[in-house]
């Protein structure tokens, strides 16, 4: 059976859906806390109706990146699990990498040749690789920065390192896309990407709006060339 009939099947779908719903209820009724509490403290109530329009604008520019990612990561692994996570705790990039590296763990080349097997792998490392993100916030994360915070007062060091770690950890994840050139439509979309947001801080800094969803534009342009460039037969 191949891993995609039961990707894209309506048991799937029912899987996916019920957390789905869940994180919808949640998210409502977060909203209905938050306005009560507003009312409560003596919120202006326009201008809180003001600051719904205004974040449900901004919030729709960011969410074209996911659309876009869903649509690509809907082709390798089914319409619903791709919905699933990026409904969930996690971001655009992590679920791509983390799909990727679940591919690697099964030893298939591509996604031709995974199974129904590789298929749960991949399943199982996009979901419990971001399930480490809550669990450790909620153990160490108070503790950590406290530690951190002592030790950026006594080493001035450690403000130079934790940049560059973290500097690393972006370079080791973006760099192998700049210098693989046979990787083609990946090549094309790293490359794109970077210039249009670097295009976007240039002229962030007159209008914000660019340099606050750079990186959403540059995904989005990075996705539209790699279609241009297979639409139009120049890489296949």
């Amino acid at each position: 059976m191949n891993y995609l009939d039961i990707a894209n099947s309506g048991f799937m779908f029912i899987l996916c859906a019920i957390p789905v719903c869940v994180i919808l209820v949640q998210t409502i009724l977060f909203i209905r806390l938050a306005w009560k509490q507003g009312i409560e403290i003596g919120f202006d109530e326009e201008k809180m109706k003001q600051c719904v329009k205004t974040s449900a604008t901004f919030s729709i520019i960011p969410s074209l990146t996911l659309v876009t990612l869903l649509v690509a990561l809907s082709v390798s692994i089914g319409k619903f699990f791709p919905w699933l996570r990026l409904s969930n705790i996690g971001a655009g990039a992590y679920e791509a990498v983390a799909a990727g590296v679940g591919l690697s763990a099964t030893g298939a080349a591509d996604y031709s040749e995974l199974t129904l097997a590789g298929f749960l792998t991949i399943m199982m490392c996009m979901n419990l690789g971001m399930s480490v993100a809550p669990l450790n916030t909620l153990i160490t994360l108070k503790s950590y920065d406290k530690t951190l915070r002592k030790a950026k007062k006594s080493n001035p060091f450690m403000v130079i390192g934790t940049a560059a770690a973290f500097t690393g950890i972006i370079a080791r994840l973006t760099i192998p896309y700049y210098v693989n050139v046979t990787a083609v439509l990946p090549f094309i979309a790293t490359i794109t990407g970077a210039i249009v947001m670097f295009a976007c801080n240039q002229i962030g800094k007159k209008h914000s709006l660019f340099k606050e969803f750079g990186l959403s534009f540059g995904i989005i342009a990075g996705v539209l060339m790699c279609i241009i460039v297979s639409a139009a037969g120049i890489v296949k």
